[in-house]
């Protein structure tokens, strides 16, 4: 209710300065932007958004003639509380990673509504997930499946936290493969991935930052990635389409940039442009490989289709999981 009458009194103060001839809304349009840009990152720094973030955020600033300035407001929901009251202008934006899409359904009670007061601006990255087990494990995908349906325990795998794409690959390859297997949540992509190489968990989704150097020294062993294709990082490593003959398997995180509902739609374009241009970029493209990223623009239209079915997706495995909103 708080939220509702903030949002009231702001178009009340719009309606004033308008009829006062003190507001221009079809020149700050022409004029945009004019001062700096705030890009409210919900994580904290050294993270998959945070570093997508930063990357694009140099040439955007360039492009668009203005600094767009990183902010990092940790937690998810307390980041997008602020980028949610924002004032609708284009100035305050908001990097998200893949939870954004069921935000709304893991947290209730919250002041503002993930489904109302955010419009999808662009996706700025993929970054396909590594399903690892020990060196010493199964040599490929389809033998840890078969091993896996024949235990009568129930085995653990480790989450790089709850609503995370970690999480989320790791219920939608159990609920294609057919195998029974517990979840155990770690704070983050590193201490996840470290659960497979102590031992105490039997297999992971990693993002690449937690888990390439891992592989790579032979301390883990990939055996597939989650994308639809395989990855440049690592070519020699199948899909879990491929290698678990499960057809139509991906499940990425991946990076979008929002901003409040009710920016004018010339500025969403404009901001979208300097997103598509600065993707576009040979030094973009090789800093975001070298976080284990790939470059995937998608614009206004073409991303608020993707988010989605992305939102239908993760719900559906959400429902199926018995996940709740807390």
């Amino acid at each position: 209710m708080a939220h509702a009458g903030v949002k009231v009194m702001r178009r009340i103060l719009c309606g004033v300065l308008l009829a006062l001839g003190l507001l221009n809304p079809a020149g700050a349009q022409e004029d945009f932007p004019n001062r700096q840009i705030r890009l409210i990152v919900v994580f904290a720094p050294g993270g998959g958004a945070d570093t997508t973030a930063r990357v694009v955020a140099g040439p955007m600033s360039q492009i668009l003639g203005r600094q767009v300035v990183v902010e990092n407001r940790p937690g998810g929901v307390y980041g997008g509380q602020i980028a949610a009251t924002a004032r609708p202008d284009g100035y305050t934006l908001m990097a998200d990673a893949s939870a954004f899409a069921v935000r709304h359904r893991l947290h209730a009670n919250l002041s503002f509504d993930y489904l109302r007061d955010f419009a999808p601006v662009a996706r700025l990255s993929i970054m396909p997930l590594l399903l690892v087990v020990p060196v010493d494990g199964p040599a490929n995908l389809r033998d840890m499946i078969t091993t896996l349906r024949a235990r009568t325990d129930k085995p653990h795998y480790s989450v790089a936290g709850l609503g995370s794409a970690s999480h989320f690959a790791g219920l939608h390859f159990i609920l294609r493969s057919g195998i029974d297997a517990q979840h155990v949540a770690y704070r983050g992509g590193a201490p996840g991935a470290m659960a497979v190489l102590t031992g105490d968990t039997l297999f992971n989704f990693a993002t690449m930052p937690s888990s390439l150097g891992l592989v790579q020294g032979n301390r883990l062993r990939a055996l597939a990635v989650s994308a639809e294709s395989r990855t440049p990082i690592l070519p020699e490593v199948p899909t879990v389409a491929e290698a678990a003959d499960l057809p139509g398997f991906a499940l990425s995180e991946w990076i979008g940039l929002y901003a409040p509902t009710g920016v004018p739609q010339p500025i969403m374009a404009r901001i979208a442009d300097a997103v598509k241009q600065s993707l576009a970029q040979p030094e973009v493209i090789r800093l975001l490989a070298g976080q284990g990223a790939e470059a995937a623009f998608l614009g206004l239209q073409d991303f608020a289709g993707f988010l989605a079915q992305q939102r239908e997706l993760l719900s559906d495995l959400a429902e199926r999981a018995g996940m709740k909103a807390e």
